[in-house]
């Protein structure tokens, strides 16, 4: 058995070599790669983010810690290398730029690799006593700081959008702390975290406004609002997100743009949920059935924005406006909060649709 301190013992040392594999490799494509993201203060020495390049080769992490004094089995239980067929041991991660990834109590437990192209884009750290994916996140420690003073947090997909944030927001003094999640998964262990070592009521969400992004924002919307009085959602243009923005003429412009101008996400998650109903929104039962579904979201949005949003389903579900302000009303009635519309339901399921008579 292996003590946890152990574990994260191994871990830091690991990050260590990283870090200084990337710092002395200037001239390879992991420095590039950062380079040409907009990220190249990362080489920096002084750059507060720890990451790093696991070079290229079979063990060459596992020449380091084996004379760092760590065993085999360490470095396997710590999800560090692995054993071949033939009997050897060798590194997890080689050729990959490396991120760490920190616990509740900001212990690194693990790391997200990624490669460059022809092989699987992100390789996360297996699970092991001490590293969960879904208990983990990118850039708490590095972030923390900024936590601390009130800085709301962004929460982005990937390891490189949080450092674009985090490097606009220090460029322009304003106020945003970057950290990833790493997919388009949120639990409620990481939103749990994101609140404990932060002082802002507000959380923003900032995913790529693709297909999958967009009901990947609303599925986090639940959880963050235990823990946030204000969860918005910041949209990049399409095909984008923060890191490959900062490739683009303008493109800080238009990042700062789009995370000074959030909206409620219960909004995004209305839009989501009405296309969803689309195809069926040409009969009166499916128009007040799609009404049904949004309203504990309306219900879910400030104050100042209901009005609005109100008139707008008026008008795009061509109904008059006293039905839909009674079915609101109605809402607020059956529960003070409800949960997000299921993503299992399909408005084409239901086998017997209601007629005008009984929808109104």
């Amino acid at each position: 058995m292996h003590s946890e301190d152990r574990l994260i013992d191994a871990q830091v040392a690991a990050g260590r070599f990283f870090r200084q594999q990337l710092l002395r490799s200037e001239a390879g494509w992991a420095a590039a790669h950062l380079v040409q993201r907009g990220l190249g203060h990362l080489l920096r020495a002084s750059s507060p983010w720890m990451v790093g390049y696991a070079p290229d080769g079979w063990a060459r992490l596992v020449d380091h810690l084996r004379e760092e004094g760590f065993g085999d089995e360490t470095l396997v239980t710590a999800g560090l290398a692995s054993v071949t067929k033939s009997g050897y041991l060798v590194d997890r991660f080689r050729d990959r730029v490396m991120f760490p990834a920190w616990d509740s109590a900001q212990h690194l437990v693990g790391f997200v690799g990624r490669a460059r192209g022809g092989r699987a884009k992100y390789l996360n750290s297996p699970n092991t006593p001490i590293y969960r994916k879904s208990e983990t996140l990118i850039g708490l420690a590095e972030q923390r700081d900024l936590l601390e003073s009130g800085a709301t947090p962004v929460v982005v997909e990937g390891p490189m959008d949080a450092m674009a944030v985090d490097e606009l927001s220090r460029l322009t003094s304003s106020g945003w702390a970057g950290l990833a999640v790493c997919g388009t998964a949120l639990s409620f262990h990481q939103a749990s975290m994101l609140h404990s070592h932060s002082t802002s009521d507000t959380v923003i969400v900032g995913l790529d406004a693709d297909g999958a992004g967009r009901p990947a924002a609303v599925r986090w919307l639940d959880d963050l609002s235990r823990f946030f009085e204000q969860v918005l959602v910041a949209e990049f243009p399409s095909g984008h997100d923060p890191s490959s923005l900062l490739e683009t003429p303008a493109g800080a412009d238009r990042l700062h743009e789009a995370l000074s101008t959030p909206r409620p996400l219960a909004e995004l998650a209305i839009d989501v949920e009405l296309a969803r109903w689309s195809r069926v929104l040409d009969h009166i039962s499916g128009r007040v059935n799609a009404l049904r579904r949004v309203a504990p979201l309306v219900a879910r949005l400030p104050h100042d924005r209901v009005a609005g949003q109100l008139g707008r389903l008026s008008e795009v579900l061509e109904l008059d406006q006293e039905i839909v302000s009674r079915e609101f009303v109605a809402t607020l009635g059956r529960s003070s909060r409800r949960v997000l519309p299921s993503r299992s339901l399909d408005p084409f399921t239901r086998t017997d649709p209601p007629d005008a008579g009984r929808a109104l």
